[in-house]
């Protein structure tokens, strides 16, 4: 069952973070730098091949993230969908 929520995140995580990237306008370098990671490690996470460790989430949640509270219910609404699905 974790493993399930482990994917919801990865993939609501993967799309935010692209959509901020472009939003912001920055390479992928620069944003690897933001959330204190390497540029490989990055170029994993923001293709989605890769899910986020828990650091990595909490810079992108404060240093990154536009509206975090948001982020944190659109998630939480991904993880109910993945529950009534399961059902």
């Amino acid at each position: 069952m974790r493993k399930q929520y482990e994917e919801v995140l990865k993939s609501h995580f993967y799309r935010k973070l692209s959509k901020r990237r472009g939003e912001l306008g920055i390479t992928q370098e620069e944003m690897a730098s933001r959330l204190a990671m390497g540029s490989r490690s990055y170029v994993e996470l923001d293709h989605g091949r890769s899910g986020c460790s828990g650091l990595t989430l909490a810079r992108f949640l404060i240093y990154v993230c536009e509206d975090p509270l948001s982020f944190l219910e659109e998630l939480r609404h991904a993880f109910d969908r993945r529950d009534q699905d399961a059902a």
